[in-house]
This record gives C-alpha cells, structure tokens and sequence, in this order.
C-alpha cells in the first residue's frame, strides 16, 4: 500500500504537468457521451489521451482524436464484451428479483449478482490500459492481466482502485469534478499502474535474462 501511496502522488504530480490535457480529455469524454452510439470512442480517446500523458508523450487537443483513430478497433472490443456481460448481469439480477421466496435465497442470489457486477466493475478499470500496452489489443489477454494484477500485487491495485472510487463517488455527490477530472483522472491513474507493472515485469525478465 505503502508504493501505492507514492505512486498516486506520483499521478498527481502529472496530472498537475499536464492539467490542461486531463481537463480536455475529460470534456471531450463527457461531449462524446451524449450520443451514446459514440460512447466507445469517447472511451478509446479518454484512455488514449491517459496513457501518452503518463508514458510522457507530446500531448495537444487532437491527441484525443488521434486516439480515436488508432484504438476505434479496441474500443469496440471492449465495449462489446461490457454490454454482453452486463447483459448477462442485468437478466440475472431481474430474473432473481421477479422470483418470491419466503426463504430468501433470491435475496443471496440478488447479492451475489450485484457482488459479481461490482467485481466485473473494478477488473475493467484496468483492462482498456492494458489493451493499450499490447501489441496487438485483445481484451481477454488485458482481463486475464487485470485479474492477475489484483492476484500479484493485492496492495497496489486495491490501493489504486480505492482512490478511483472515491474520486468517482465524489464526483457523482459534487458533479461538478465530471466537468474537470471525474474520468480523466482515474484513467490516468489506471494507466500509470498499469505502466509500473510492466515496468516490474520488463525488469524482471531483464534480471532473469
């Protein structure tokens, strides 16, 4: 928890350098919502403009687009594979929630959907950033790698997630952080673990070569 820590300062002190950038790609995000249909590519672009700032790349406003462009591919994966889970999810929790039973097991049955959602919920913080690191994008490679993430190094990746919850639960009480970092933010810190890690693993195999 203790490198956690360091490692959100760490993000702090780059979203500061780079302020305008996180503030532009989070209104360009929230722009692209609106049409929901562009929902993934305001997605591919908020995580594209996320990952260049924390690998110090040179960031300007058509960055975002840029990474439109070059993620659209991913972001339809990712996007996909969300909807088709959350569909299964939303057709469980409403199949439990229409069923009576005085014993309450369709109440477990209920917490234990909702359980699975949150879970699903907080493994996908990561796995668009790991996308982004691949070669070639999968999204069941990036899945596999955000729940190795949380197997591996527990301390960073609840630490991390800890503080992208709570910037997201501040933002849906103020509304007003959506405007300026509501999104920008924990996907910048999303990638700047992401970046460690692999720069764990990289170093690693280095040592081991």
């Amino acid at each position: 928890m203790g490198k956690a820590g360091r490692l959100i300062y760490e993000g702090f002190l780059v979203m500061w350098d780079s302020f305008w950038m996180v503030w532009l790609s989070n209104f360009f995000w929230l722009v692209l919502l609106i049409p929901v249909i562009t929902i993934p590519l305001a997605f591919a672009g908020l995580y594209a403009c996320a990952h260049g700032i924390v690998h110090g790349e040179s960031m300007e406003w058509g960055s975002f687009f840029t990474g439109i462009k070059k993620h659209f591919d991913a972001s339809l994966r990712w996007t996909f594979a969300n909807l088709f889970v959350s569909f299964l999810l939303g057709f469980y929790a409403w199949f439990f929630i229409t069923q009576t039973d005085r014993a309450g097991r369709s109440s477990t049955w209920i917490g234990i959907v909702l359980a699975l959602a949150l879970l699903w919920w907080i493994l996908n913080m990561y796995t668009f950033p790991f996308m982004l690191v691949q070669a070639k994008p999968s999204y069941l490679n990036a899945l596999r790698n955000s729940a190795v993430l949380f197997i591996k190094w527990p301390g960073q990746a609840l630490g991390f997630t800890l503080f992208n919850l709570i910037v997201i639960f501040i933002s849906f009480w103020l509304r007003f952080p959506w405007l300026v970092f509501g999104a920008s933010l924990p996907a910048l810190m999303a990638c700047l673990l992401v970046k460690d890690i692999v720069d764990q693993v990289n170093e690693t195999n280095l040592v081991k070569s």
